[in-house]
């Protein structure tokens, strides 16, 4: 008989779960640096949206989002970043990445995103830009 409640170690646990992603920001004088790591798809996406929107909110000069961390990034985290990129622009914030991982950079180029936004390899290069 299969047990259902934790007894059957073929049924995965919370434990066993891929964390989401997550989102921190730091306040640099004028510019805002929100590092996500983890996972952003659909199921992470919108923890990671409501960070960028206050932040956006908040209406700093500059905000660099940091991807370095992140260890998926797909069609989610893209239209997440082209709905940011909107907000940002209608509240006259100037919006930057970071991100030096493939997993990161190519959908990134593939889909053109690079000329959208500038993209440097470090959060020290993005924020003295």
């Amino acid at each position: 008989m299969v047990g259902f409640m934790g007894a059957d170690r073929d049924f995965p646990t919370p434990a066993d779960a891929t964390p989401p992603a997550l989102a921190a920001v730091d306040i640099l004088g004028p510019v805002a640096v929100i590092h996500v790591s983890g996972e952003i798809d659909m199921t992470s996406r919108d923890a990671v949206e409501r960070v960028l929107t206050r932040t956006v909110d908040g209406r700093p000069d500059t905000v660099v989002i940091d991807l370095s961390d992140v260890t998926f990034f797909g069609s989610s985290g893209l239209q997440m970043l082209a709905e940011a990129r909107s907000h940002a622009a209608a509240n006259r914030v100037t919006l930057r990445l970071v991100a030096s991982s493939r997993k990161v950079l190519r959908p990134l180029e593939i889909t053109g995103m690079t000329a959208a936004f500038p993209v440097y390899a470090s959060v020290t290069e993005a924020v003295s830009a």
